[in-house]
């Protein structure tokens, strides 16, 4: 029981900063079945380098 609270409040969180990162409301189904959101950095290896991140603008920021 409580990994699933867990796991919900955290969810909610993210679902509290792609709205105010957007502007837009997000609905629970969205974040959990249709995003396409993807924050984990593609190759990955102990000599890469991160990309430097943008800055969000609400409503002009894309949902994903």
């Amino acid at each position: 029981m409580e990994f699933r609270q867990l796991a919900d409040s955290s969810l909610v969180a993210v679902m509290g900063r792609m709205a105010a990162y957007t502007g837009q409301k997000v609905t629970w189904k969205f974040v959990s079945e249709e995003s396409q959101l993807d924050l984990f950095p593609k190759d990955v290896t102990w000599k890469s380098s991160l990309p430097q991140p943008t800055v969000a603008v609400p409503r002009k920021t894309k949902i994903v």
